[in-house]
């Protein structure tokens, strides 16, 4: 599957149905009403990268740049939309 961010592809793995669910429940504990748990939300975040494939020698922009801490919890954010049918469409 490919997500894309930061003007660039990124190829992450698929995941079945189990780990879908899996997801889905941590980030269920991520968020109560309008406030982020954040020690859940990081162990969901956690596990989208472990399942998507992802590691820290995969982050590197299409200019060769370095993600920063940020950027990459936003691509895994991005993976977890895509992970869940939640990717923003193109118009």
């Amino acid at each position: 599957m490919k997500v894309k961010m930061f003007e660039k592809e990124w190829e992450v793995k698929d995941i079945n149905y189990k780990e879908r669910r899996e997801l889905w429940q941590l980030s269920l504990g991520s968020f109560v009403g309008s406030e982020v748990v954040q020690d859940k939300y990081f162990e969901m975040i956690n596990k989208v990268e472990e399942l998507s494939g992802l590691s820290e020698k995969d982050y590197i922009k299409k200019d060769k740049s370095l993600l920063t801490m940020a950027e990459i919890d936003l691509l895994l954010q991005e993976v977890f939309a895509s992970y869940m049918g939640m990717e923003k469409k193109d118009s």
